[in-house]
């Protein structure tokens, strides 16, 4: 490991990780960015054997996003370590659909198990917290019941309307008709057992399609959601639509 990049906004939680890393590598190249916006720019210009970041509201942009742009041959990052907690199911669902190979909680683990963590990383092996693990056990059940009761295109637009938006406002984000959107929420409403907006908002946040920040709404994975959808790159067709919209 001779160059490493941390992503974190806590300036001394990012100076106790650049201590233990180079306990671990002493000759290695550390640098730190509070940001998302600022990791990407530093990956335009550089390569990194390691990225340290977290997950949260407080990274200033779509850290899955980022994550997904680091997985690849062409990626300028060879591995990914991300601190997290055990909160949130759809995001590490996320970050698992990812590859992401080690997932760390520094909640319930020491500072010689993220040394463990880091040098199994360096090894091309993987690490995911124990916490983690359990946490994603227990919450399995529930988060895959919802999961699997919405299309990729319902998730897509719940990530849209979970702020409270109306749906000319939602059309105009999805490039699909208002007609489409209000078909879509309905059938949310319905499968979600919701009866007004207000408890559609609720549910988006609860699952993480959603967070609300100081600064504004905050949608976590979706671009990773909405490039997942097939109709992404072109305006869909009446009939697409309705199909998207009936759940077929």
């Amino acid at each position: 490991m001779s160059a490493i990049l941390i992503l974190k906004p806590d300036t001394l939680y990012a100076a106790i990780l650049r201590q233990h890393l180079l306990a671990v590598y002493p000759a290695a190249r550390i640098e730190t960015v509070a940001t998302v916006a600022a990791a990407q720019e530093k990956l335009t210009t550089a390569r990194y054997d390691l990225l340290v970041t977290g997950v949260g509201p407080q990274l200033g942009g779509d850290v899955l996003d980022l994550l997904s742009a680091c997985q690849g041959p062409a990626s300028r990052v060879r591995r990914t370590l991300v601190i997290a907690s055990p909160s949130d199911y759809r995001e590490l669902s996320t970050l698992r659909h990812l590859g992401v190979p080690a997932v760390f909680d520094s909640s319930t683990e020491s500072p010689e198990q993220f040394t463990a963590a880091v040098r199994a990383v360096a090894d091309g092996k993987c690490y995911w917290s124990a916490s983690i693990l359990a946490f994603m056990q227990r919450s399995r059940a529930t988060a895959n019941a919802l999961f699997a009761l919405l299309t990729n295109f319902e998730q897509v637009v719940l990530s849209v309307i979970g702020d409270g938006c109306d749906d000319v406002v939602a059309a105009e984000e999805l490039g699909v008709t208002v007609a489409t959107v209000s078909a879509v929420r309905r059938g949310l409403h319905r499968k979600l057992g919701v009866q007004h907006r207000g408890e559609l908002v609720r549910v988006a946040a609860q699952q993480g399609f959603i967070r609300f920040t100081p600064v504004g709404v905050e949608r976590p994975g979706y671009g990773l959601l909405r490039a997942s959808y097939h109709g992404r790159r072109t305006k869909p067709t009446a009939a697409a639509e309705s199909a998207a919209a009936a759940g077929k």
